[in-house]
């Protein structure tokens, strides 16, 4: 066996448990961050969905985020889109069920 291939066998297991720990740390953070904004998120969609002015879909879903985004940077939340479009959709989801 050859140096690097020694080398290599002894970084792997340390590797493999580093990206599980980032894993679960990266988790974690998204978890916190969809339950921090799932409040607002429903403030957002409730709003747009009281608004006569709004009747697209898409119309209301720019506004829902362009609200939900305020919100959150009011607070101090700190999110992506991606994560703030997933909030608003499990907030719209919601808000049908119990319509």
């Amino acid at each position: 066996m050859g140096l690097i291939a020694t080398i290599k066998g002894w970084f792997s297991p340390l590797l493999a448990k580093f990206r599980a720990f980032l894993a679960a740390i990266f988790r974690g953070a998204v978890e916190e961050t969809l339950a921090a904004l799932k409040d607002i998120a429903l403030q957002a969609v409730m709003a747009v969905a009281a608004d006569p002015g709004l009747v697209t879909d898409d119309s209301r879903r720019k506004e829902a985020l362009r609200r939900l985004s305020a919100l959150a940077e009011e607070r101090g939340i700190q999110a992506g889109d991606s994560l703030k479009n997933l909030a608003i959709e499990l907030a719209v989801q919601y808000f049908k069920a119990t319509k």
